[in-house]
């Protein structure tokens, strides 16, 4: 009712806030919400608003530091990092990759390898390497082994000392007797006495 009299009036509607599914994006971009307004951008870009007017800019990609692992350097170089920059640099020569000949070895002369002969260690010389023929004996002389004659220890002549052995006392084991005699201790000595022969008594036998 308006002044008294019927009137059809728009109804008020709650107006919906603009965003992303009101807007459908054609392929490759994405739909980016800018001070309340939804825009289409390409992939890769954000919008931003620049001088008051929304522009697609590209994002800031993180950039990878650089390393020797991006770097393939060729043979007889290796990569070292220079100024935080990869580089190609030239092996410093080393025995690694020398090959030197019998009895030499590969030693660093002035920053170069050198292929210079071994220093063999000389043994001091002892009686081991010395073979001394009979009646001799090797001996260390001023270092130096030398066959010398073997000294033969004289021995000094002694005087022989009759041992006082006390003598074992005779016994009848020790005596024999003759026939018809048998031995007896008299006074602590054997001796062989006649044997007495029983008389035998006569009789009518």
């Amino acid at each position: 009712m308006t002044n008294g009299h019927p009137t059809c009036v728009q109804t008020k509607m709650s107006i919906k806030s603009p965003s992303c599914s009101d807007l459908q994006c054609p392929k490759d971009t994405l739909c980016q919400m800018v001070s309340g307004h939804p825009q289409c951008c390409p992939q890769g870009t954000q919008c931003q608003m620049v001088s008051g007017h929304p522009q697609c800019v590209h994002t800031k990609v993180s950039i990878k530091s650089p390393s020797c692992s991006d770097l393939q350097c060729p043979k007889d170089t290796s990569c070292q990092m220079t100024n935080g920059q990869p580089r190609c640099v030239h092996q410093p020569p080393s025995c690694d990759s020398v090959q030197c000949p019998k009895d030499t070895t590969c030693q660093m002369v002035n920053g170069w390898p050198r292929c210079v002969h071994t220093k063999v260690s000389i043994k001091s010389p002892s009686c081991s390497d010395l073979q001394c023929p009979k009646d001799t004996s090797c001996q260390m002389v001023s270092g130096h082994p030398r066959c010398v004659h073997t000294k033969v220890s004289i021995k000094s002549p002694s005087c022989c000392v009759l041992i006082k052995v006390a003598p074992r006392p005779l016994t009848c084991q020790d005596v024999q007797c003759p026939k018809d005699t048998t031995c007896r201790m008299t006074d602590g000595h054997p001796q062989c006495v006649q044997t007495k022969v029983s008389i035998k008594s006569p009789s009518c036998a």
